[in-house]
């Protein structure tokens, strides 16, 4: 998100240090929601666009209806045994992919 500042500047902006101004851009750690609040009120934008929240719920929404839309129609019996197929791939994935 492009609002013409710099770490530096942001840092001074919302009196935090630069160290944390560059954590929280790069996803380095888990930040403060006070922090994020600093940020989101300097930049001028809401929480859920500093966060992608919107983009992320989105994606998620798509997720969850391709998952209904795969065993929709199948028995439980069915979804076990899927879910069962896709535990041990994912069990096993790193002895066959690179």
């Amino acid at each position: 998100m492009e609002k013409g500042l710099t770490q530096e500047k942001l840092a001074e902006e919302t009196e935090l240090s630069l160290t944390v101004i560059q954590k929280v851009e790069t996803g380095q750690s888990g930040s403060r929601l006070e922090t994020l609040i600093r940020i989101a009120s300097v930049l001028g934008v809401s929480l859920d666009v500093l966060m992608d929240m919107k983009e992320r719920d989105e994606q998620y929404r798509d997720w969850q209806e391709a998952a209904y839309l795969l065993v929709r129609d199948k028995t439980v019996g069915e979804v076990k045994f899927a879910i069962a197929v896709v535990e041990s791939i994912f069990r096993y994935r790193d002895e066959f992919l690179d």
